[in-house]
Formats: structure tokens, sequence, C-alpha cells
């Protein structure tokens, strides 16, 4: 029979209680025609052939219901077989397995599915304990399944793990119930369910939930120390911002307080802000520069502006030159009035834009002392001159002896010449040009001695720098003779001219060779007295003027103080030469300088700017 809960068919059962059921109504038919027959009392023999014909027209009529009924049960018993193979094809071909096991866990049927599971024929599973195809792991549990149905005779449920023979694990779910079969005895039915897929996922969701447990921990410990250094984070900030604020205040304490003035311009030379002293310096209030462009305070065009400076404030401070250097410009104030001013820029980047900070300073007073101290040391200057006329005086006199001496014996000479009876008028004519020559030079010499005694204002003119060395070298041609000095020149070709006081310039040169020819006199007489002279255009577009000895070179004490006035290392020298030589080159927008190491010799070197005429006199 089939049991709603396991679908179970006991078909021996139900075919045997089908063919009873036919032998049985069959023996009923049988009994039915004898009673009717001894009921009817009634003897063949003496009945008449009218009632014969109806008795057996009777057994006829019951024959046909005979037949029919046998008819009726064959189709039944043909239903009955075809419900078996239909209940029997369920059955076996189920998904899920179906076992009968007797109360100490024997199976007594299985389906096909379950010999599958249970990985043996159905031959090998009859009459054997569920339990040796369990695995060894579940066993207890499987036994406290059986207990549990025994006992409380309900419903019950078990997933297990079923024997294998080295391959993958199979996993069961179990559900079983009991079925009494009389008062004695009960079997139970169970069904086997495959849920190792099920049981992977599981594991498989499981591990993921495992590792998405990780990382989420891990995650939130990130988090967590994220969160600890983002806090960290804005406590600096909250603190750095205080200190930016306190910062700020200091500075702009610094900027208003300042004596120089202060001005920041964007990309295109607009005045962004001012700090106080710029009103102090032009006139303008901030507000009142705001917006402008700076050529409101320095005009492009300027009278003592070279062309190079001739520039917008944007052009000049793309030149990676003009950066950090201090310059001289002139300002405007409000009044229209000139100011002189020192200048120096600086480019800064904030906020991915470029901009420029201009800081200037009034130098009014500083050009009104330079005017004075320019105008004292004119004075001194002078009185330089005098005292080196008498340093030079013995060897003016013999350079001026030399011309004369050649002059007279050029003119006895002539007169022996005019007193032969033939005169050679080549010859003569060769010595009078020679002693033509003789008188010019004498009396170069002399002029020269002449403008260099004499107090005057500096008049400029252009000039070569190479042959200004040239003539104040010649007036020092006895001393490098007398003092046997080698005297070599590395003078640049080509330099551009210059515009200065060709004697000033020639003073300063003529100072330095002669410190040089003093420092050699010294120097032992095997050792060979060097004098070196170099001219040549450096990077700044000013031309460098170098003299050069291998002296003894100058101390450290001495190096502290060689160009201040009234210092001196010469035992009858005033003191004033290089001081005097500095002012001249300063005058002219040069600079001067020493290198000097002692037993090494020493370096002087003066610049001088290569610049158009201009109408400062």
């Amino acid at each position: 029979m089939f049991n709603s809960f396991d679908g179970n068919i006991d078909y021996e059962i139900l075919q045997t209680d089908a063919e009873n059921l036919l032998v049985q109504y069959r023996e009923n038919l049988r009994n039915r025609a004898e009673t009717m027959l001894n009921k009817s009392g009634t003897d063949i023999t003496r009945m008449s052939s009218q009632e014969i014909q109806k008795l057996l027209f009777e057994f006829q009529v019951h024959q046909i219901e005979l037949e029919l009924q046998n008819e009726e049960l064959n189709r039944t018993h043909q239903e009955l077989l075809a419900s078996r193979d239909l209940y029997a094809n369920l059955y076996n071909l189920s998904p899920v397995g179906y076992l009968t096991l007797n109360k100490d866990g024997v199976i007594l049927q299985a389906n096909l599915t379950a010999t599958r599971l249970l990985n043996h024929p159905i031959e090998e599973l009859i009459n054997r304990k569920l339990a040796q195809y369990i695995d060894a792991s579940d066993q207890d549990q499987y036994y406290l399944f059986l207990r549990r149905l025994a006992t409380e005779r309900t419903h019950q449920s078990l997933d297990v793990r079923l024997k294998s023979d080295g391959s993958e694990i199979t996993h069961v779910e179990c559900q079983g119930k009991i079925n009494d079969i009389n008062n004695n005895d009960s079997e139970i039915w169970l069904t086997l369910n495959n849920i190792t897929e099920r049981k992977r996922a599981e594991e498989t969701i499981a591990n993921l939930n495992k590792k998405l447990a990780q990382k989420v921990l891990k995650q939130d410990c990130d988090l967590s120390l994220s969160n600890q250094n983002l806090t960290q984070l804005v406590e600096e900030l909250k603190h750095s911002k205080q200190q930016i604020l306190e910062r700020e205040a200091k500075l702009n304490s610094i900027f208003n307080a300042s004596v120089e003035g202060i001005i920041t311009c964007d990309m295109s030379c607009k005045i962004i802000s001012a700090n106080a002293a710029v009103e102090t310096i032009f006139g303008y209030t901030e507000a009142e520069l705001i917006g402008c462009s700076i050529n409101k305070l320095m005009p492009l065009s300027q009278d003592k502006c070279s062309h190079r400076e001739r520039k917008s404030y944007r052009q000049e401070a793309d030149m990676p030159k003009v950066l950090g250097r201090i310059r001289e410009v002139e300002g405007m104030r409000k009044d229209g009035s000139a100011v002189p001013l020192d200048i120096s820029i600086a480019e800064f980047t904030l906020d991915g834009q470029n901009y420029f900070t201009s800081i200037v300073r009034d130098v009014t007073q500083r050009k009104m002392q330079e005017l004075q101290q320019k105008e004292h040391l004119e004075a001194l200057s002078h009185v330089m001159r005098l005292g080196l006329m008498g340093e030079l005086a013995s060897g003016i006199a013999h350079e001026v002896n030399q011309p004369l001496t050649a002059i007279v014996n050029y003119a006895q000479a002539c007169l022996r010449f005019i007193q032969a009876d033939q005169p050679d008028l080549a010859k003569l004519r060769s010595i009078l040009e020679k002693t033509h020559d003789q008188a010019l030079k004498a009396g170069q010499i002399i002029h020269h001695m002449r403008d260099f005694v004499r107090s005057k204002k500096i008049h400029r003119s252009t000039a070569d720098i190479n042959a200004l060395i040239e003539n104040a070298v010649s007036l020092s041609i006895t001393d490098l003779k007398q003092y046997n000095i080698q005297l070599s020149f590395n003078l640049a070709d080509n330099l551009p001219s210059i515009y200065v006081d060709s004697v000033q310039i020639e003073q300063v040169i003529l100072n330095l060779v002669r410190n040089s020819i003093d420092a050699l006199k010294d120097v032992a007489h095997n050792k060979q007295r060097k004098l070196f002279i170099q001219t040549l255009l450096n990077d700044e577009n000013f031309i460098e003027v170098k003299v050069k000895d291998n002296g003894h070179g100058l101390g450290e004490s001495s190096q502290k103080k060689i160009l201040t006035p009234f210092y001196t290392t010469k035992s009858s020298g005033m003191g004033m030469g290089l001081s005097i030589s500095q002012s001249i080159v300063k005058s002219h927008d040069g600079s001067l300088h020493f290198a000097s190491k002692a037993g090494k010799g020493s370096t002087f070197y003066f610049t001088i700017p290569v610049r158009r005429k201009s109408n400062d006199a």
C-alpha cells in the first residue's frame, strides 16, 4: 500500500488482495445460485417445459450478470496493476530516497534513489542496519535520532554524512516517522534528501561570511584608525590655523610697521596690496593704489634709466637676473616730484596664481650723503693726485728727459748733415720726423701730468677701456724695466665702448698698476716678477678689468682694512689711493674688489657698466 508520508507500496499484498476479492466474488455468486435453487424447492424432473424454460432464462440472465461482473472485476484488476506500476515508478524514480526500517533500524525496503545515495544495490541493503552506512562521526547523533523516534513517536529530522569510498562526502537530511503495524510491532518510514550542494553552499557562504567579517573587522579597524588620524589631523589643523592667525597678525604688524614700501602686484601689473610705508614714500593711500598699474608709482619713461631698464614691470619681473637683485629706479610721488628708490622684486605663487612683490626704499637721504661724500672725495682726490705727483715726479722727469735727450741728439745730427757739401735729404727728413715724434711725446707726458694734477668736475666721453689701460701703463714703463717686471696682457677684442671720465679711469688703472709694482719690488731676484692685466665682458654686461701680481699678497688683517681711507702697507704711502679709486669706480656705477692670499699674490679688479650716453655730467 502507498503511504502519504514516505510513498511506500506493498505490491504483493495489493495483488493478493485483488485475487482473493475475485475468488470470493465468484464463490458468493455460486452460493447465491445454490441458495436460490434450494429455496425454489423445485424438482427439475417434475417441472414443465415452460417452467424449465423460465428457469433457463433466469440462469441465462444470471450468467450474463456474472460475465459482466467478471469483466468489471478484470478491468478493476488491470487498473490496480496500472496503478501499481505508476506508484512503483513514482516510488523508484523519486529524487528523494525512501527507506522502511524496523524498530531496530534494519532496512526492510528502499527505492532506487536510496540505493544510489547509499552506494549499494538493494540486495545488499535489505536486512542490513542503516547505521553501517553512516559516517562514524555522526553515529551517535543517528542513534539518538532513533531513540527520539521510539520515545517521542513524532516526526524527527537529522542531518548526517554518509560513508564514502574516498570520493566526496555526501550530506543527507533524514526525515523519520513511526508507523505502528500492530500493538506489538512498528516500523520506521524514513526519507533521505541529498543536501550536499546546500551544505557546500552553506560552507561557501560561511567562509564568505567569515572573510567578510574579517574584512569588515579590518575595515572597521582601519576606519577607527583613520578616524583617530583624522581627529588628530583636525586638532593639528586647528592648532595650525591658530598659529597661522597669530603669524598673520604678526606679519601684518611687521608689514605695516616696515619703513620700506611693500607693493604686491598680479601678472598684469595691477596693484593688489600696499603697506603703510608706501603712503609715506609716494603720498598715495592703499585705497588709491588698489587696481592701478605699478607704472603709476614708477613710470616707464625716465631720463636716468637706460634703454634696458625702460621695460614694463612684468617684463622686468620675468627676467631671472632681476628677481632678488636690488636696483636703483626713480619713483613718482603723488605731487609729481621724483624720488630715488632702491627696489628688489620677488616672485611667489598662491593658489596657482603668480604674483610679484616689490620692496622699495626711499634713498633720498643716502643720495644726498653720497653727493656730499663724492664732493669731499673729489677734494681728497686732488690732494692725492698732488701727493702722487711727488712720487711720479722722478719717473715723469725721466720720461721727459728721454725725448729731450733724443731731440738734442737728432738736432746735432741734422746740423752735421746740413754742414756737409751734399747733404742726404732723405736721412735729414727721417731724423727730423723722429725729432718731431719725440717732441710730441714730451708734450703728451706734460699734458697728462697737468690733467692729472688739476682739480676739475667729471667730464665723460666715449672711451675704449683697452686704450685707457695702454695709456696708463705707458706711465709706468720705466718702473717695470727698472724692477725687471714681466708685463703681460689678455685684453678682450671688440669690447663695447664705455662712457666715462677717461682721466679718472686712467688714474684708477695707474694706481692699481703702481700698487702691484710696489708689491713686486720686494720679491726675491731669483723669482720671476709677473704683472698680468686682463679685460673681459662679464655675464652682467659689465666690463671687468683685472690687475694681478705674484707678490707676497696681503695678510688677513690687511685684507680687512686695505680699502679703508688712510690705511697703507707702504712706509711712505698716504693710504688714499685705493679709497679714492673705489670712489671713482662707484661714481661710474661700478665696483672695486680684490682677492689675495699670503704668499700667492693679489688680484685687484673693478667693473664699469656698458651704458649709453646720459645727461648727468
